[in-house]
């Protein structure tokens, strides 16, 4: 009961975050009756584009990128889909960016441009600067991915190697731009979603340099010395909305709740740092509220982190938030949890999250896992595999970050 609760309360912010939840009033403002050039990427771009197509009809051209298994189930008309690898990009990832830059700079002048952004963009649209190879991109790719380092870290990074980042495809277009944003990172920085492609960027090479530096990055590699003399991001104009994130979704979720009866807490919808360390805490706000004697469903959004360092685990920040979470709660009767990434894919497979409760521990043990030892190697994944207590739900085609609830009953 309750593990099917808190995944309903899940999927309400799921839905509203979907491009048929939240694409149509922004698209009512512009005419249907027109040429308008779309052009998109990231893991909800197939569906924001079938809706694109759904108003603008055959009036509607362009491409988008999306990841593998995250293509449109329904018509995107003369928008053509296409598909690369995320996280690590792949040659897909060049074709798809070039692809992308070729269309924005053929666009007539005034002619109405949409750039359909969401969470993943970066790796899908993937264009070495030049003097940089893929392979070298790759390289920084996994060395950050397992630095610890934020995404706005990563995306200031990656966007000074780029070709098509840091507001690059924006400039590449004569027309009228207008920017429709999914938002996956914290805050909300246009700079940051997808690394900024369509969005005015202050950052410098400098900046990026000092980060790469600051996580142990070879200064001696190509990327250190083409940083050295890398050029600055293009100023752009254009229109910018976001049109679902972390606050949307995790509303929808308490609107939902309450309706049910629930009080509500939100701790934060922009959580961050490291996921281990969000827990412990979490863990005592929710045993607060127990010894108070207190009912609560305490909500968190936000991006958690999780630094590998030597450990070759698998997992993702939701399944370590998890772990950490039942450790400190030592089988609290009455509270239970779900973490789960709104794309559905919480780090490296296919699982969205998972659910923790009173009997997490003493079933983990009966089964021989040892939970001390899955948390120093950050193998979360085989901790809730093991217990059969993954939220998997596949591909959701769309990205607002991390969705946490705590039930304290």
């Amino acid at each position: 009961m309750n593990k099917d609760f808190l995944t309903s309360l899940y999927l309400s912010g799921v839905d509203v975050s979907k491009p048929k939840a939240c694409l149509g009033p922004y698209f009512t403002a512009l005419s249907p009756y027109e040429r308008v050039c779309i052009l998109g990427a990231g893991k909800a771009a197939a569906d924001m584009a079938q809706e694109a197509y759904r108003y603008f009809g055959n009036n509607a051209y362009g491409a988008v990128v999306t990841r593998y298994g995250y293509e449109a189930t329904g018509s995107t008309g003369n928008i053509k889909v296409m598909s690369a690898s995320h996280p690590v990009p792949d040659e897909n990832s060049v074709i798809a960016a070039n692809t992308l830059m070729d269309i924005a700079s053929r666009v007539p002048k005034n002619e109405q441009v949409i750039f359909l952004i969401s969470g993943g963009g970066s790796a899908l649209a993937c264009a070495p600067a030049k003097g940089v190879t893929l392979e070298e991109k790759l390289i920084l790719h996994k060395f950050l991915l397992r630095s610890g380092a934020s995404i706005e870290e990563m995306n200031t990074v990656r966007k000074h190697v780029s070709l098509i980042k840091g507001g690059r495809l924006a400039a590449a277009s004569k027309g009228k731009n207008t920017s429709l944003v999914i938002s996956d990172v914290v805050g909300d920085n246009p700079a940051f979603i997808a690394s900024g492609l369509t969005v005015q960027d202050n950052s410098t090479p400098d900046e990026a340099l000092a980060i790469l530096e600051q996580y142990g990055w070879d200064e001696d590699s190509g990327i250190a010395e083409h940083l050295k003399h890398a050029p600055p991001l293009p100023k752009i104009s254009g229109d910018y909305h976001i049109v679902a994130n972390a606050n949307t979704a995790i509303d929808a979720a308490v609107k939902s709740a309450q309706t049910e009866g629930w009080n509500t807490h939100v701790i934060s919808y922009a959580e961050t740092g490291e996921a281990a360390e969000v827990a412990k805490r979490h863990a005592e706000i929710a045993l607060d509220y127990k010894r108070k004697g207190k009912t609560c469903l305490l909500f968190s959004g936000g991006e958690l982190t999780v630094t590998l360092g030597d450990t070759e685990g698998e997992g993702g920040p939701n399944q370590e938030y998890l772990m950490v979470l039942a450790e400190a709660l030592q089988e609290q009767a009455g509270i239970c949890a779900l973490a789960a990434d709104t794309d559905g894919v919480d780090g490296s497979k296919d699982v969205a999250g998972g659910y923790i409760d009173e009997s997490t521990l003493s079933r983990a043990s009966e089964k021989g896992l040892d939970l001390k030892k899955l948390i120093k190697q950050h193998n979360s994944f085989a901790f809730f595999d093991g217990l059969k207590d993954h939220i998997i739900i596949g591909p959701t085609r769309t990205n607002v970050n991390d969705f946490r609830v705590i039930c304290v009953f």
